[in-house]
């Protein structure tokens, strides 16, 4: 039984859940004549439904992690470890390809006349919880990589779990 499996098991499960939660807050922001304007990660990339299904193999992967406590570097661990890595690119990929390129056009229209747009290029800012999404991702993956790599510590009685 390892604690630090523990730790990381409770850390992938931490990583996972704000992965999950992230997508839902105000990711793109536009400064428009008519006031300002925000979007969520779901409403404006297609490409963020992903990003939970990534948090959802995190946080299993860490809830087995935290209740087995594999010594790092045995095959329950890399098995455990390698699912995390998997986890962590694909939300790597996802959101810094949502944060990247958001794919939203901006247009503003004069109240109470829907055909006339007024002229103007207004770009579209990406907020904080994006760039946060990224890098709770690759955190994902830095747990991963530590339950991959053995300590000699981790592996006193280890033996039953080989």
């Amino acid at each position: 039984m390892s604690p630090r499996a523990h730790g990381l098991g409770v850390a992938s499960v931490a990583c996972g859940l704000l992965l999950c939660i992230l997508p839902a807050l105000a990711w793109y922001s536009a400064d428009l004549p008519t006031g300002s304007d925000s979007l969520t990660g779901y409403g404006a990339s297609a490409t963020t439904w992903v990003l939970p299904v990534a948090g959802g193999l995190m946080m299993a992967t860490g809830v087995l992690c935290a209740w087995w406590r594999p010594p790092t570097g045995t095959r329950v661990a890399r098995i455990l470890g390698g699912l995390m890595m998997v986890a962590a690119v694909v939300g790597v990929v996802w959101a810094a390809r949502a944060a990247l390129a958001p794919g939203i056009e901006v247009v503003a229209e004069r109240a109470g006349k829907a055909a006339a747009q007024l002229d103007g290029d207004w770009p579209v800012t990406v907020l904080p919880a994006a760039w946060i999404a990224i890098a709770t991702a690759a955190l994902a993956g830095m747990v991963g990589i530590l339950l991959l790599t053995a300590r000699p510590d981790d592996m006193i009685g280890a033996d039953e779990l080989r």
